[in-house]
Parts: structure tokens; C-alpha cells; sequence
């Protein structure tokens, strides 16, 4: 009885497997890349415990670049509107917010 439905289970799970997305068509050099591109940048599991290597040995391996999601422009008028409302750190002997280092400088109008 139990093996009656256990090809046609198995024929499911395989056809499903099989039409996912994570069964992507690569091909071996595209896997070979990615693999060394792993190996290179630490991002691979280590096997005595549940960390990736560069997260387990973080001096061994660069700091993963971020990625902006403002443009130059939107930086720009972040910039302009610190520097006339002075909320910016000031560098030197009284550090801090210039708005509260030298509140006379700075009216927000």
C-alpha cells in the first residue's frame, strides 16, 4: 500500500525541485566563478561553527562595499541644509553640533 504512492511522491517532489528557481541553468565556469568569487570574499559557511568566515575571521577579509541609495543631488541638499541650519559636528577644541556650540550663528529662518 505505502509504496503505491510513494513513486508518484517522489515523481512530484522531484518535478518540483527541478521547475524551482533556485535550480537556476548555470553553467560550470559561471558556478567555478561564483564559488572562487566566495572563497575570495570569506562569504562561505565555516565548518567548525554556524558563521560565514568572514564573519567569524572579519580582519582576514574587506569590508563589504554599501551601496548608496541617495543621488548626488539629494546628497548636495543634505549638505546645503546642515550647513544653514548648522547641524553639523564641528571639529576642535569644543566639538558638537555647531547650532549648539554657537547658537548665535545659526537662526533657522
Amino acid at each position: 500500500m505505502k509504496t503505491k504512492f510513494a513513486v508518484p511522491a517522489l515523481f512530484i517532489a522531484s518535478a518540483m525541485f527541478v521547475a524551482s528557481p533556485a535550480f537556476a541553468e548555470l553553467t560550470r565556469e559561471q558556478v567555478k566563478a561564483e564559488f572562487a568569487e566566495a572563497v575570495r570574499t570569506g562569504d562561505i559557511m565555516s565548518n567548525k561553527s554556524g558563521q560565514k568566515l568572514n564573519e567569524r575571521f572579519p580582519d582576514r577579509y574587506a569590508a563589504k562595499q554599501v551601496q548608496s541609495t541617495l543621488t548626488r543631488e539629494q546628497v548636495k541638499a543634505e549638505l546645503a541644509e546642515a550647513l544653514r541650519t548648522g547641524n553639523y559636528v564641528m571639529a576642535g577644541e569644543e566639538s558638537g553640533l555647531c547650532k549648539d556650540v554657537h547658537p548665535y550663528m545659526h537662526t533657522v529662518q
